[in-house]
C-alpha cells in the first residue's frame, strides 16, 4: 500500500527530496566558518520536521471539509485576517517591515498561510458560483476577498506577498472564463491604484528600490548593492561552481541574505550551473505533479484549488530567481522549499499536502 502511494505520488517526492536536499547542503555550507556553526541547517532540519507534520495532517484532512463546506475556508481566512490586523499593532519588525509575530524561540509570517486561505476561500466562492460569473457582482466580491489582505499586507509593507496574492486572483479569475471586458476593467483599476500606490502609498526604501532597479547605475554600492553582489555570485560560479565552502561572494559575505531571499544566488557559485539545472529539475517535476493533478481532477472545485497552488510556488520561484539574476527588483520572497525560514517553508508544505490529498481523492 506505502509502495503504491510512493509510485502514484513519486514526481511529488522525487521533487521535494532534491529540493530539501539542496537546502540543506546549502545552508551547511554556508554555515561552516561562521562561529554558529551549522546553525542554520539545524534549524532548517526541524522546521523541515515539522513541515511535514503540516503536510501530513492537510493530505489526511476530510476532503469534504474543503469541497463542501464554505465555514472551513471562511473561518481559516478570518483567523489570518485577524492575524494580519494584529500585526500591524505587536508585530515584529524586521528591515522595516512589520511581518512576523516573534514568540522568542520561533517566528510566524501570517502573509504565508493567508496566501493558502486566499485560494481556499477563492476557490470555494468560484465553484460554488460557476454559472454566474457573467455578474460583476460576483467579481466584485472575490475582489473584496483579495483586497482585505492585500492592504493589510501593504501597511508591514509586504509588496512581494501583494503581488502574489493578486496574481493567484487574477489567475482563478481567468480560468473561469473571465470575460475580456471585466479584466480589461480588472487591468485599469490596478493600473491606477498602482500609480496612486507608487506616488503616496509606498515607502521612500521600496519606491526607490523600483526606480533604481530601472537605473541601476543609479546606486551600485547602495540600493543596488544586493543585487550586484547576486549577479557576481552566479556569474563567477560557471558550470561546475567553486566548490561548496569556497565561494567568496557568500563566504566572505559580500553577498547579503545568502541563505534567504538570495540563497539561488549561493547555489549557482558554489555548485554552479550544474546545481542550478537540478534545482529546476526538482520544480519542473513539482509543476508536472500539479498539472497532472488538475487534468485528473473530477471537478473544478480541485482544478482550481490546484491551480491556486501551482500560481502560489510557481511566481514565488520565478520572483526569487528573477531578482537574483537582476531581471526584476528586490521585493524580498523566499525560494520556494530552499530558503531558510519556517513560515514559508510549513506553508510551502502545506500546499503540497493539499495537492496531494486532492489527488488520492
Amino acid at each position: 500500500m506505502l509502495k503504491e502511494y510512493f509510485l502514484k505520488n513519486w514526481k511529488l517526492f522525487t521533487s521535494l527530496l532534491i529540493l530539501c536536499s539542496l537546502s540543506l547542503l546549502m545552508l551547511a555550507s554556508l554555515s561552516m566558518n561562521k562561529t554558529d556553526k551549522l546553525d542554520a541547517f539545524y534549524r532548517q532540519l526541524i522546521f523541515m520536521l515539522v513541515a511535514f507534520v503540516f503536510l501530513w495532517f492537510f493530505a489526511k484532512l476530510d476532503y469534504n471539509l474543503l469541497k463542501n463546506h464554505t465555514s472551513f475556508s471562511l473561518i481559516f481566512y478570518v483567523v489570518w485576517l485577524v492575524m494580519l490586523v494584529l500585526l500591524l499593532i505587536v508585530g515584529k519588525t524586521t528591515r522595516g517591515i512589520s511581518g512576523w509575530f516573534n514568540f522568542g524561540f520561533v517566528s510566524i509570517q501570517p502573509v504565508e498561510f493567508m496566501k493558502i486561505a486566499l485560494i481556499l476561500l477563492l476557490s470555494k466562492f468560484l465553484y460554488d458560483k460557476r454559472a454566474e460569473m457573467w455578474n460583476f457582482i460576483n467579481v466584485i466580491k472575490t475582489g473584496i476577498f483579495v483586497g482585505l489582505p492585500c492592504v493589510l499586507a501593504l501597511l508591514q509593507p509586504d509588496l512581494g506577498s501583494v503581488i502574489i496574492m493578486f496574481l493567484i486572483w487574477l489567475m482563478l479569475l481567468i480560468f473561469c472564463d473571465l470575460k475580456f471586458k471585466h479584466l480589461a476593467l480588472i487591468l485599469i483599476i490596478i493600473f491606477l491604484i498602482s500609480f496612486i500606490g507608487f506616488k503616496y502609498v509606498l515607502r521612500d526604501y521600496q519606491r526607490n528600490r523600483l526606480i533604481s532597479f530601472i537605473n541601476p547605475n543609479l546606486d551600485p554600492t547602495g540600493l543596488n548593492y544586493n543585487q550586484r553582489q547576486s549577479v557576481i555570485a552566479i556569474g563567477s560560479g560557471r558550470f561546475w561552481g567553486k566548490g561548496l565552502g569556497w565561494g567568496t561572494q557568500t563566504q566572505l559575505q559580500f553577498l547579503p541574505e545568502s541563505k534567504t531571499d538570495f540563497i539561488f544566488a549561493s547555489i549557482a557559485e558554489e555548485l554552479g550551473m550544474a546545481g542550478v539545472m537540478i534545482l529546476l529539475i526538482g520544480f519542473l517535476l513539482m509543476f508536472s505533479y500539479f498539472w497532472d493533478v488538475i487534468a485528473l481532477a473530477s471537478n473544478n472545485f480541485s482544478k482550481l484549488v490546484v491551480i491556486g497552488m501551482w500560481v502560489k510556488v510557481f511566481v514565488e520561484m520565478i520572483i526569487n530567481i528573477g531578482v537574483n539574476i537582476g531581471f526584476l527588483p528586490v521585493i524580498g520572497i523566499a525560494l520556494p522549499f530552499v530558503s531558510l525560514g519556517g513560515s514559508h517553508l510549513i506553508a510551502d508544505f502545506i500546499v503540497l499536502g493539499i495537492v496531494l490529498n486532492i489527488n488520492n481523492r
